[in-house]
């Protein structure tokens, strides 16, 4: 194993040297030679230009240049920088076989597949990484080089019938359509805590999950990633539970951290009730899911309109850690009150937040109000990593298609 990484980071340093032979241009952090060009789309389905990211924040371009007769394709293969250094390019072949195009020479682990949606969906070897890239045109790309073309989903704001110290309150939301014309169902996928709520500059982040979103896209979900109030650069203050001195992050006791939690629920519902007027959104049943904390909203807000939703998706869903007051997660993984749709949930093995006997233990809340409650172990590489599934989708997806097929039925 360590022999393979070792030729794999010298191939690419050789790769990367000889991308810097010739003359550069930059899109935000990602290098493209300057002669770049790209086939037309009637050679393949694959032509063009693709972007997007590896998993989530490395930037990454493909342009397939030329397709040959024999099926192989010329291809430059960018990426932006990391930790390890400058971003890099270099120009290979890959062999375009159905909906795969896999890279064929130097032995280069990428390997990408063609989405129902049009999208690409890319995985590096063996899936040490995922990425998920839409078609741009090269002109416009190279005509406003900037980071904006590297985000999938698109950022809006919802203005909500939320108040707060007499001001009215937006939620920002990120949102992925399927394709075609709608109206379409709408899929709600809440995120979850930052951790131990001490570092107040993660309040900022966004979390989404591209892969996610072009899987719920390819069933028709039109998948929006709301941010709580104060999350995500949503309107307000984050106020889930927090310690009365806000610098200790978040509360272990019942008393302040279930009012948290009641807070988030409120914020769910508040993005839905806007997302209700528009007119290019289905009026129907919701599916609704989540990571960590964004699992309990998910199974709280399915509570809250039992017949209004489809199904939960649940990753690693849980309140408060090993710390946390016990009775905290059990009770609200009871406000599944009287839903009895499909919950699917997705739990990895050696959480450092809540291991597997206390996930089993909550989730027994749902059966016992009559869910159907459906839990899906996996086990991720390395230690302790348990409560990162969702960078690691395959892992999920054939389990989440499964859910998604069901719920359709």
């Amino acid at each position: 194993m360590l022999k393979k990484l070792m030729r794999i980071v010298a191939l690419l340093f050789i790769l990367s040297s000889s991308a810097y032979a010739q003359e550069s241009v930059f899109v935000g952090n990602v290098p493209l030679p300057n002669d770049a060009i790209e086939a037309e789309e009637v050679h393949s389905k694959f032509a063009g230009t693709w972007v997007g990211q590896w998993d989530g924040w490395r930037n990454h371009i493909l342009i397939i240049e030329q397709v040959n007769d024999d099926g192989f394709a010329d291809v430059i293969y960018a990426v932006g920088s990391d930790l390890n250094g400058a971003g890099r390019w270099f120009r290979r072949q890959a062999k375009i076989e159905g909906d795969d195009l896999i890279f064929a020479d130097d032995g280069f682990p990428a390997h990408y597949r063609m989405s129902a949606t049009g999208r690409v969906r890319g995985v590096f070897d063996a899936d040490k990484g995922f990425a998920v890239l839409e078609r741009q045109n090269l002109k416009d790309v190279l005509a406003l080089p900037d980071e904006d073309w590297f985000s999938i989903g698109q950022q809006e704001y919802l203005q909500t019938d939320l108040i707060e110290e007499g001001k009215p309150i937006r939620l920002n939301v990120v949102t992925y359509p399927p394709p075609g014309e709608g109206p379409f169902p709408v899929a709600l996928i809440h995120h979850g805590s930052t951790g131990s709520g001490t570092r107040p500059s993660d309040f900022d982040l966004i979390w989404t999950s591209d892969w996610l979103a072009d899987m719920l896209n390819e069933h028709g979900w039109f998948v929006v990633f709301p941010y709580r109030r104060g999350r995500g650069l949503s309107d307000g203050q984050y106020d889930e539970g927090f310690a009365l001195d806000r610098s200790k992050g978040y509360s272990p006791e019942a008393a302040l951290s279930l009012p948290g939690a009641e807070r988030a629920l409120t914020d769910a519902n508040a993005a839905l009730a806007a997302l209700r007027k528009r007119l290019d959104l289905d009026q129907g049943a919701i599916l609704v899911g989540g990571i960590s904390r964004g699992g309990v909203v998910a199974i709280m807000q399915a509570g809250s309109m039992p017949t209004e939703v489809a199904g939960v998706i649940n990753f690693v869903g849980g309140w408060t850690g090993k710390k946390g007051d016990p009775s905290i997660n059990p009770t609200l993984f009871n406000r599944i009150g009287s839903f009895d749709g499909l919950v699917l949930s997705v739990y990895g093995e050696e959480d450092r937040f809540y291991s597997i006997e206390h996930s089993k233990a909550n989730l027994a809340e749902l059966t016992a109000r009559g869910a159907q409650s459906e839990l899906h172990i996996v086990k991720l590489p390395g230690y302790g990593n348990g409560h990162r599934v969702i960078t690691m989708p395959s892992l999920w997806e054939d389990q989440v298609d499964e859910f998604l097929r069901e719920i359709s039925r």
